[in-house]
């Protein structure tokens, strides 16, 4: 119990105060209103007041702190413009909940919340942010996007047709653009691999029950299933007969609810917070009448917008050590190692390679030796002999967590997926290399770059690299590449010819060992060698 408790987070007290204020405030006080008061009816009344008030100023709290803590962290332009989006729309917003509110502030909130939207969405866009996130993210701004202009619009474009003008065809128009972003919801903001979050039963019994319960209300109760629509969400249903589109609003239901069941037991805190932004979004409503049915949307989509720059790098470490690279057969491996090791002896100098073997079919083949005066370590693992990653140290061998005076990523194609993380170097830079700004993120020191490469290290950079290259001043130089993980399959380990039996020489690794030695010694990295005893 007490490990439980201490997992709770003001987040989550947000969450469980705003589904009870949806409960109570909005749908039970207001539909079980009796001709005149009783002592039960006053209760709840209160009841439903106190939540009300509590989600509000939690939600306003809760921005707050968020807006507090963006500005003390360095931050793209677009990052800055939403967070003052933020700060702005959630002070317009928490207003009613201290003061009587002018008539004249509904307008102004409306301007802001629309256009803390549009700062949120931009601000979620980016190479290095999760595509799907960003894709949902606009699917979830339209009807919001639809709803901000309906108010505009019936204010100061159409005022004497408010209910028979274009903000009807908007209200309806934001309805169906709810249902096509709760559709998508599992395609954007699912964890990843989706294959896998798919075959979780957790969910699908959780989006099964949501769909047969609402099933089940609708035919037996359809009037005040309607009424209740419209009281919790502000979805106007027909409460005569049943809705045309109620298969479709129940759809879009049960596929939200597997989304958020799936999100919830996600196993990385962003797409943890992906699913409690967009529960969010959800509680917010699309009424729009009260404090609460903005704040709770501004802070979802804060939620979101900051987890989608971390969420796809989180899932790739988190993911089960496995690979998706072919099985190499041991003997195979042992000569190809040899063949590499051979190359760098009348390359580079001595080296001496080693083969262990660890638990669960880990198996790990270490080259070590000494090139320009300069320890030289290259490690290979493998699992069940499909190669895991590629690493190549050069110098003293520094954590990957410790910031480095220089580090660059490759940009991966998009069918090869996410490149996992370097080490963290400031700020990012451009190196005016036409071809190497477009290969790589670069970040750290400029002019340390400028001495580690000349014109000619920087082409066959491009040429030769993936993964990431992390460089600390005189101390060592670290590479690493996850074939077939944001870096192609067969470079620079031909890997579907090994797997396969087919030759396979150890020239392409032996010319990436070689560049990242030169790169080393420019910088000025030489210590110490290691000895071949080290080994073990």
């Amino acid at each position: 119990m007490r490990k439980v408790l201490s997992r709770v987070t003001s987040l989550h007290v947000l969450a469980l105060v705003a589904i009870l204020e949806l409960v109570v405030n909005r749908v039970l006080v207001k539909m079980a209103a009796p001709g005149e008061a009783t002592w039960w009816f006053t209760g709840l009344d209160y009841l439903g007041l106190f939540f009300f008030y509590f989600t509000g100023t939690l939600a306003a709290l809760l921005i707050g702190t968020r807006v507090a803590a963006a500005f003390g962290q360095p931050g793209r332009i677009v990052d800055r413009i939403a967070t003052v989006s933020l700060a702005i729309a959630g002070a317009l917003a928490a207003i009613p909940l201290l003061v009587t509110a002018p008539d004249a502030l509904s307008q102004v909130l409306e301007i802001a919340f629309g256009v803390a939207v549009i700062a949120h969405v931009v601000a979620a866009t980016g190479r290095d942010r999760d595509l799907g996130v960003q894709f949902g993210l606009v699917l979830v701004a339209v009807p919001l996007l639809l709803h901000t202009a309906s108010a505009l619009g019936a204010e100061y474009l159409w005022p004497d047709r408010i209910f028979d003008g274009p903000s009807v065809d908007l209200a309806r128009d934001g309805v169906v653009a709810l249902c096509i972003a709760a559709l998508a919801t599992p395609y954007c903001f699912a964890p990843r691999p989706f294959a896998r979050a798919v075959t979780k039963p957790g969910p699908v019994i959780f989006a099964m029950m949501v769909a047969a319960f609402g099933a089940v209300a609708a035919r037996v109760a359809y009037p005040q299933v309607a009424e209740a629509a419209w009281r919790a969400v502000g979805i106007e249903l027909n409460k005569v007969q049943a809705d045309p589109k109620l298969a479709l609003y129940l759809l879009a239901v049960a596929t939200l609810a597997w989304t958020l069941g799936s999100c919830a037991i996600a196993a990385t805190a962003p797409r943890r917070a992906i699913g409690t932004g967009l529960l969010f979004i959800v509680l917010g409503g699309y009424a729009f009448k009260w404090p609460a049915h903005f704040l709770l949307p501004l802070l979802g989509l804060s939620l979101i917008a900051e987890a989608a720059r971390t969420v796809r790098d989180e899932e790739l470490d988190a993911a089960p050590l496995s690979s998706e690279t072919p099985p190499i057969a041991d003997a195979t491996w042992g000569s190809y190692l040899g063949a590499i090791t051979a190359q760098l002896r009348t390359t580079i100098g001595d080296v001496q390679s080693l083969t262990t073997r660890g638990e669960g079919g880990l198996m790990s083949s270490v080259i070590v030796g000494t090139a320009k005066g300069a320890p030289l370590r290259v490690r290979i693992e493998r699992i069940d002999g499909c190669v895991l990653a590629l690493d190549v140290t050069v110098g003293a061998e520094i954590d990957e967590l410790r910031g480095a005076t220089l580090t660059m990523w490759a940009v991966p194609e998009r069918a090869l997926g996410a490149n996992p993380p370097g080490p963290p170097a400031a700020p990012l830079f451009k190196t005016g290399d036409a071809a190497l700004d477009e290969r790589f993120k670069t970040r750290g020191n400029a002019q340390v770059f400028a001495t580690l490469f000349d014109d000619g290290l920087r082409e066959r950079a491009v040429a030769a690299l993936d993964g990431w290259l992390a460089f600390w001043e005189k101390a060592g130089l670290r590479y690493r590449v996850y074939p077939g993980r944001g870096a192609p399959l067969d470079h620079p380990l031909p890997l579907s010819d090994l797997a396969l039996g087919r030759p396979a020489g150890p020239e392409r690794l032996v010319a990436v060992i070689e560049l990242l030695v030169e790169v080393a010694a420019r910088g000025g990295v030489a210590h110490e060698a290691i000895e071949p005893e080290e080994l073990a």
